[in-house]
């Protein structure tokens, strides 16, 4: 990739997208699925988790630890689809 193509982007956004990509592909899993199929250490997955868990797109299970897309990116889902 060039330098015209990474110039405007966020890579944070793209990270974050990855870790999404990871949950709907998954559904309910733990950290370390989700690391992997976003291909990314758990460590740097659970960042992006925490802060998609605060904004609604993922949910974190209180008893199991697991996570899944959350309310806000099954509205974000509807969303697409209308």
């Amino acid at each position: 990739m060039d330098e015209d193509d990474r110039r405007g982007r966020v890579q944070s956004v793209e990270q974050a997208a990855r870790v999404l990509a990871a949950l709907a592909a998954l559904g309910r899993a733990s950290l370390a699925a989700v690391g992997r199929e976003a291909a990314m250490p758990p460590a740097k997955a659970h960042r992006y988790l925490k802060s998609l868990v605060v904004t609604g797109l993922a949910e974190q299970d209180a008893a199991t630890g697991r996570y899944a897309p959350g309310p806000a990116a099954l509205a974000l889902g509807l969303a697409a689809l209308g």
